[in-house]
């Protein structure tokens, strides 16, 4: 691309995002705004949720699959428990867990979300199954935290990551949420303390913490409606560099919720210095798990016996403590303080960011960006094994001819 051309991509990127960002404030309020409510004649179906939360993939670190022990204790202190989803779980037992869980978590994490990922697959068939339920009547909420974020806006859309994504400078990030007009009457914030709802946007106190290198800019979901038809814009948030992205949201049709920001970090992850730990940060991270994990009280799902669904919960997994007893990889920014991790490790497949190399046919991340999914991937690390071996086959017929 020539340096013209760059210029003009750059100043319309930064128009079309400014014209979505004022067209977003300048909506009016109105009770004609479409979003998802409970019936007014819903009750309490359980006051034992259970929760499934995916596993991510893992890598360098000593399981299949893990999950950061923050997801854990966010539910809990609202009164959930925990079951983990593996990602490599058959259909049958994703399934099976479905019919027993009251909601979903599609956690933070590092995982490059190619649309014909394992990860992205085992996704898009509990959320179909979401949806399904919802239709039905059957009450089923998701929430999706920074990665999972951006999931819940690629699961309906099938648009590419690469495409509606863009790099923003918010890893370790503690700032605000400028509200949209919707939020003060969205089910996700529209019940929150008013001070409170006043200082999440004030940057004096900068409650929320953001830690991703991607987000989502607001005029995404004018380029390509079927964002918009789904979900309603809650919040913005400006990088460190002026750049807005999309930072809450929450489902128009179903009961589901996304922010990219981290709501689990404050009360529970002290390994990065910039997450807030102020009571008022504390609070904000509370009334977000109420807020869902009381949707999930208005699911019937159950397990089939009381023995299930004691062994479907997490605690018989003893959680790790990472920040002491790792190391974490230089690239790695979201390693948790505590963590749970599943089965014997394989390397599965993983992505540019989740810690690490130590595979000589791993590509960088630039290589990363180059690929729209999975099987691309794939074809280019076999096709980088297959040169690596051929370079050293003609290096040790080298030492041969030289002995």
């Amino acid at each position: 691309m020539s340096l013209s051309n760059l210029i003009i991509t750059v100043l319309l990127t930064c128009s079309l995002s400014s014209v979505v960002s004022r067209s977003i404030q300048n909506i009016e309020p109105s009770t004609e705004v479409e979003r998802w409510e409970l019936q007014k004649d819903s009750k309490y179906k359980n006051v034992k949720p259970l929760i499934g939360i995916m596993t991510q993939p893992c890598h360098s670190c000593p399981g299949k699959s893990y999950i950061a022990a923050g997801f854990v204790k966010w539910i809990e202190a609202a009164g959930a428990r925990a079951v983990p989803i593996r990602f490599y779980a058959s259909d049958s037992e994703l399934k099976r867990l479905f019919k027993s869980i009251n909601g979903l978590i599609f956690p933070g994490g590092l995982t490059w979300l190619w649309r014909d990922a394992p990860y992205v697959i085992a996704a898009r068939k509990l959320f179909k199954m979401a949806v399904t339920a919802n239709d039905k009547g059957d009450v089923f909420p998701i929430w999706g935290t920074c990665l999972g974020f951006q999931l819940l806006h690629l699961l309906p859309s099938n648009i590419s990551r690469n495409v509606v994504l863009i790099d923003t400078d918010s890893v370790s990030h503690a700032s605000t949420l400028d509200w949209s007009p919707y939020a003060s009457s969205s089910h996700m914030f529209g019940g929150i303390e008013t001070t409170l709802y006043d200082k999440i946007q004030d940057p004096t106190y900068n409650l929320a913490l953001e830690n991703h290198m991607y987000g989502m800019p607001p005029y995404m979901y004018e380029r390509y409606p079927v964002l918009s038809e789904w979900y309603n814009i809650i919040s913005t948030t400006k990088d460190r560099n002026g750049t807005v992205y999309i930072s809450s949201m929450e489902g128009k049709k179903y009961p589901f919720f996304g922010t990219q920001w981290h709501p689990e970090k404050p009360p529970y992850e002290f390994g990065i210095p910039e997450v807030p730990h102020t009571l008022d940060a504390i609070r904000v991270s509370q009334h977000t798990a109420n807020v869902f994990v009381d949707v999930a009280r208005h699911s019937g799902h159950t397990p089939e016996s009381h023995e299930e669904e004691l062994n479907m919960l997490i605690y018989g997994t003893a959680p790790v403590f990472s920040a002491r007893d790792e190391v974490a990889e230089e690239d790695n920014y979201d390693g948790p303080d505590i963590t749970y991790y599943f089965d014997p490790a394989d390397n599965p497949p993983l992505g540019p960011d989740d810690g690490g190399h130590p595979d000589p046919d791993e590509p960088d991340e630039d290589d990363f960006r180059a690929f729209e999914t999975y099987k691309e991937y794939k074809a280019a690390k076999k096709l980088r094994a297959a040169h690596r071996r051929q370079e050293y086959q003609r290096a040790l017929n080298v030492k041969v001819l030289e002995l």
